[in-house]
């Protein structure tokens, strides 16, 4: 989905993911500070592991899209982002994303990459609604879909276990009309 004049306008671009990005994937897979503020925990992932699940999302399907986040001035694959469980008749769509390494977060890759998904999700696929769910304590992450308008609807309490603890996720949803 790269749209080199979305790039010119965005700081990351959107493409389809590719077997070649496996070895970096795999690396991401394995980093234990990435999953310090994703919902799910870390499992310890294989070459083969992370092979299968790529080529299952390279594949087209009708209730999933996975896609490379590059920042648009160099090329370089930084995250993904996903719509999952998409839902034609009910036409909304679970997303998630992540900006993997340190060096790269804080720098409006996330939020750059959400607004890109919500113009592809609504206007290019005709859904009308988007929802996450995000760590209750994940501040930035939150204040970040908050700029791109998603609203606070509702906590799963004690829902993810991280570090020895159960913590709460928040649950985020964004409507067609809710945009800027």
């Amino acid at each position: 989905m790269s749209n080199h004049s979305d790039a010119a306008v965005e700081p990351v671009y959107l493409r389809a993911l590719q077997m070649d990005d496996l070895s970096r994937i795999h690396k991401w897979h394995n980093d234990s500070s990435l999953y310090e503020s994703l919902g799910q925990p870390r499992r310890f992932v294989s070459p083969a592991v992370v092979e299968k699940w790529l080529r299952e999302r390279v594949v087209y399907s009708n209730n999933r899209l996975a896609l490379a986040i590059c920042v648009s001035d160099t090329g370089e694959h930084v995250g993904n982002i996903y719509l999952n469980k998409i839902e034609w008749v009910a036409r909304h769509a679970e997303m998630a994303l992540f900006i993997a390494d340190a060096v790269h977060q804080s720098k409006g890759y996330g939020q750059s990459a959400v607004r890109l998904m919500i113009k592809y999700a609504f206007g290019t696929l005709g859904l009308l609604r988007l929802h996450l769910t995000v760590l209750a304590d994940n501040a930035r992450a939150i204040k970040a879909y908050e700029k791109c308008s998603f609203r606070v609807e509702g906590r799963l309490r004690r829902h993810a276990y991280k570090n020895g603890q159960f913590k709460d996720m928040l649950v985020m949803g964004l409507c067609a009309g809710d945009t800027p």
